[in-house]
């Protein structure tokens, strides 16, 4: 009688207990894959357990009667295959993973099934033939002919999984080719180990062996699944993209930003909200069918989706949208927790995966200006983005090349009638000479954090203008944003500058929009008294177009008011702006500001201005911003001699 070894088999089961516990102290998102996985660990021991109690049954044949023993052997041999094949299932899973025609798993997971129940047929016809195992008249178990037929399914099995890899290649990531190149060697090197120690059982060692190679591979890749929501992150999401591009495969990514959601945290807690956000990565990595869900930012999930046609990714997108106007429940608390969305279909464009995730986080931005929060990726879209880069090029090169051009636009005195100053205004052309509009790269400007760069170029311009104009001009106003307005060194800078060119901090006029003051008006109340008291003067720009801008001219520093043209455009003829202009003029001067009025195009409106007492005028009646040779030329021969 043969007497087998188990000490492989036990080693193999301690090595599945210890995975078993990891995998299930681990919160991952459950979904097929993970459950094939735990199928595999729990049918592994299984067979271990079985295995053991066979060879503990077959050596005491004056105990165990031929029944039972026939019956657990062939037990053991149907659950052996029946686990490879579930290990077989779950590789093929892995390999398909990135691929949604799912025809190919669909006809190995056939195959595997007739397979198995073929085995099953001859395991029952053992009983009767023994070509598997049989006991003689002492109750020895004895090998038949084809003892080793398992290891023809599983050659089978392994044959089909090759196949599969090499017609889905492009879409099977690097992890699932290094486990199909390796198993091939371990199941050899295992296969020639049984042949040598006959004596030594090894099915169960090759199980732990090949369940831990998957564990190490798939089940502990914590580099690619986030750690508070135990999805895939935003690494796991670009090899997502990646691999499915390179198969050509279509799919559509609907990207969800939640909204304000700082809230939710401060009402119930950060423990709380992050509970919110494992709950929200749950439901949306199941939410239909086919879906695949990753934590793109902090509080932003991307939802990969199969595409099959416009119509039904436009169900989807409003499933996921629907969902975010139902309440969501968290133990015995719950809330309401709007989102912003937006989503890229990719139907095989010359597009990569950096690309896309670019096109993403483009459509959210442009969400968060729409009133319902959602921004489809559009052609319309992809053409503003790539006008976006390319003006941002522009300004790039633009600020190393010197291309930026400073143009002025006069101010005249209606006291001393004379241009008494400017305003400094910023001109860009692009490559073929075509004008870049301010309202286009000033904005962009702000948000890349170029503005800085740009608004030194226009103060060393208004440096130079002042040295070649001399007692002709009696200052320069320029437009600052709230990012150079947060530079704690800003008036030293703007002093040193000032200096080189031997001039005082009056010659430069700041001009501020009711937008920059309400990012923080304390903040700015400060800067502004601060500056003021250094011998800068602050221009309140845009008067009339907000609603909180006589609070801002009361309490803030300013010298000057300047109307906006809306309040011009109805002078004159209508009474009751006359009114209103009037009155503020008054007011603002009882106050000690003076007044520039903007947008004055017409003769009369000059005259009426003159009457309300409005100190300065500026607008296409005196002249439109003009390039520095022009202005200078302007100023010299005064608007009189200009006007003849």
């Amino acid at each position: 009688m043969v007497m087998w070894s188990l000490a492989a088999e036990l080693l193999g089961l301690i090595i599945h207990i210890i995975l078993i516990l990891y995998y299930h102290e681990r919160r991952l998102v459950s979904n097929s894959r993970r459950k094939i996985y735990q199928v595999c660990l729990w049918i592994s021991v299984l067979t271990i357990l079985l295995n053991i109690v066979c060879v503990h049954m077959v050596t005491k044949p004056a105990v165990v009667s031929h029944g039972v023993n026939m019956l657990l052997n062939s037990l053991y041999f149907i659950l052996c295959i029946l686990t490879c094949s579930v290990m077989a299932v779950y590789m093929f899973a892995l390999t398909l993973e990135h691929v949604y025609d799912k025809r190919c798993l669909r006809i190995t997971g056939r195959i595997v099934l007739i397979l198995n129940i073929i085995f099953w047929g001859i395991v029952i016809w053992n009983l009767r033939s023994g070509v598997l195992f049989y006991f003689d008249e002492n109750q020895i178990y004895i090998r038949g002919p084809l003892n080793r037929i398992g290891y023809l399914v599983m050659a089978i099995e392994m044959l089909m999984l090759v196949l599969c890899y090499m017609r889905n290649r492009r879409s099977v990531s690097r992890p699932v080719v290094r486990l199909i190149r390796t198993m091939p060697v371990i199941a050899a090197i295992c296969i020639v180990f049984q042949h040598i120690y006959k004596d030594l059982q090894l099915n169960g060692m090759f199980m732990a062996i090949v369940n831990m190679v998957i564990f190490i591979s798939f089940q502990t890749r914590r580099s690619e699944v986030d750690s508070l929501t135990f999805i895939g992150n935003r690494n796991s999401f670009f090899e997502e993209l990646s691999l499915r591009i390179a198969s050509r495969q279509y799919f559509q990514v609907v990207l969800v930003c939640l909204k304000q959601f700082s809230l939710v945290n401060e009402k119930f807690s950060y423990k709380k909200g992050d509970e919110f956000l494992y709950n929200i990565a749950r439901e949306l990595d199941h939410i239909l069918p086919g879906a695949k869900a990753f934590r793109f930012g902090n509080v932003e999930f991307a939802v990969l989706l199969p595409y099959a046609t416009e119509e039904e990714s436009t169900g989807s997108l409003k499933r996921i949208q629907e969902r975010f106007e139902e309440r969501w429940e968290l133990g015995a608390v719950g809330s309401y927790i709007q989102a912003y969305f937006t989503d890229v279909i990719y139907r095989g464009q010359e597009w990569n995966a950096t690309q896309i995730i670019e096109y993403l986080e483009s459509g959210i931005h442009y969400a968060k200006k729409e009133p319902g929060g959602l921004r489809r990726f559009d052609i319309k879209l992809l053409e503003q983005l790539n006008r976006r880069k390319r003006i941002l090029d522009i300004m790039e090169t633009s600020i190393r090349q010197r291309r930026f051009k400073v143009w002025y636009q006069p101010v005249f005195n209606l006291k001393t009638n004379r241009f008494s100053s400017a305003e400094a205004l910023l001109r860009l052309r692009d490559y073929d000479g075509e004008p870049v509009s301010p309202s286009e790269f000033i904005p962009l400007a702000e948000e890349t954090g170029l503005i800085d760069d740009l608004s030194w170029i226009v103060l060393e311009e208004i440096c130079m203008l002042f040295g070649q104009m001399r007692g002709k001009i009696d200052s320069v106003s320029i437009n600052l944003s709230m990012q150079q307005f947060e530079d704690r060194s800003l008036s030293g800078r703007i002093h040193e500058c000032l200096k080189r060119s031997g001039l005082s901090p009056d010659k430069l006029k700041i001009e501020v929009t009711e937008r920059v003051l309400l990012q923080d008006m304390d903040y700015m109340k400060m800067i502004m008294e601060e500056m003021t008291g250094e011998g800068f003067g602050f221009y309140l720009d845009d008067f009339g177009t907000g609603y909180s801008n006589i609070s801002c001219a009361l309490s803030l520093p300013f010298e000057y008011i300047k109307l906006d043209r809306s309040l011009l455009v109805r002078l004159p003829g209508d009474s009751k702006v006359q009114v209103f202009v009037r009155s503020m003029v008054e007011t603002f001067h009882a106050m000690g500001q003076k007044i520039v009025a903007e947008g004055v195009e017409e003769e009369e409106q000059i005259e009426l201005l003159r009457q309300f007492g409005v100190d300065c005028v500026q607008g296409y009646y005196y002249g439109k911003p003009m390039p520095e040779d022009e202005f200078r030329a302007a100023v010299a021969k005064g608007w009189e001699e200009q006007r003849r």
